[in-house]
């Protein structure tokens, strides 16, 4: 590691980067070492202050330009195992030329106009076992991932800002579900104002915009209409929980983060799965605000129908998360419960209250849980 000096530019600051492994492959691919290779892979460490690639305005997750960004010098003699000189030490460093996003970039992008005049940018993965057979007859779910405020736009910013659809196209999630992810990007305010005590996802343009191009996916691929779901975060979730009653046979099921929602509207999606999460402590959605996901919970109650609630840190490590999960479905299916709650201890949730989404989507329990319902079910 001590034979790479990295920096990175961001804006006008220039800083170094802490090379945390160094190896040799015949891939340009991370953690695919080999004795001897083509290729050198640096790995840097991500808990660097300049590590991201994205920064928040205070109104929009903006992207840095990255592309020559970063300067990679061969700071000492690098040895092979007979001590010859592969890789010999230099003042002139190489710069990046290009920029790559594992997963985010197998989203294929582009832009939908809507009748209704507005338009929204998109990414759509396809399974790779449609990709390798196109003209099979097989079909495959569809996720719907609707995400936050800060990501409204026209970067891409809704895949990169938060784990939110690439939770769903990590390979071991698609070798056990393959499946179409469908990401939206929302107007930013500048094209799309929205109102007081709403969110873009609720302004009739835009959510006209996005049912139309959730149709036309469904009719331009092979799309299993009895598993089309539905998941978002913040402003997602409220997205979530106002379309929810308007296409209540829509959707298999729904997995909403951080959210608020209608509650005269609980006797028309009391039938509909739906797998809730929140932090006790978020401050940007109050977890207690009168219209809050945890007040809608006893709405559906109060209709007659089961909610199973539980609660944890959301600190936990991965697999005591998931066992907390299992439990909680394991308890709401011998209730014959399909609706679920889980509130995250407050002072508990990683990097900031308000971030429900990242012991959730982290949890496979949950996206397992997602899964497993088919409509009518």
């Amino acid at each position: 590691e001590g034979a790479f000096a990295v920096t990175a530019t961001r804006g006008t600051a220039t800083a170094a980067r802490t090379v945390t492994d160094a190896y040799v492959s015949d891939s340009p691919e991370r953690g695919e070492r080999e004795r001897s290779g083509r290729y050198v892979i640096v790995e840097l460490d991500i808990a660097d202050a300049n590590a991201s690639a994205i920064r928040y305005d205070g109104t929009l997750n903006q992207f840095y330009d990255l592309e020559g960004a970063y300067r990679v010098r061969v700071a000492q003699d690098v040895r092979d195992e007979r001590g010859r000189v592969r890789l010999p030490a230099s003042a002139t460093p190489v710069a990046n030329d290009d920029v790559l996003s594992p997963l985010v970039d197998e989203f294929a992008r582009s832009t939908f106009a809507g009748s209704s005049g507005s338009a929204l940018s998109y990414g759509l993965y396809s399974p790779q076992r449609y990709r390798d057979r196109p003209s099979s007859k097989r079909t495959f779910p569809l996720v719907v991932a609707l995400h936050g405020a800060g990501e409204r736009g026209t970067t891409g910013a809704n895949l990169v800002a938060n784990e939110l659809a690439v939770a769903f196209v990590k390979p071991e999630r698609q070798q056990k579900d393959p499946s179409f992810v469908l990401a939206p990007q929302a107007p930013p305010p500048s094209v799309q104002p929205v109102p007081a005590g709403s969110s873009v996802w609720e302004v009739p343009g835009v959510q006209s915009a996005l049912m139309e191009l959730i149709t036309r996916t469904m009719a331009q691929y092979p799309v299993d209409p009895e598993r089309v779901y539905i998941t978002g975060l913040s402003m997602g979730s409220m997205g979530t929980f106002d379309i929810l009653p308007k296409y209540p046979d829509l959707f298999a099921a729904a997995l909403p983060v951080t959210g608020y929602a209608d509650l005269e509207s609980a006797p028309v999606i009391k039938d509909i799965p739906i797998w809730a999460t929140h932090s006790r402590d978020d401050r940007t959605v109050l977890f207690d605000r009168a219209d809050s996901d945890w007040h809608l919970m006893d709405a559906i109650e109060a209709t007659g129908t089961p909610v199973v609630r539980d609660e944890w840190a959301g600190n936990l490590p991965d697999a005591e998360n998931e066992a907390r999960a299992r439990a909680q479905w394991q308890r709401a299916e011998a209730l014959g419960s399909h609706t679920l709650f889980t509130a995250f201890t407050a002072g508990t949730t990683p990097v900031n209250a308000h971030f429900s989404w990242v012991p959730t989507y982290s949890n496979d329990v949950m996206i397992d849980w997602l899964f497993s319902h088919v409509r009518g079910d």
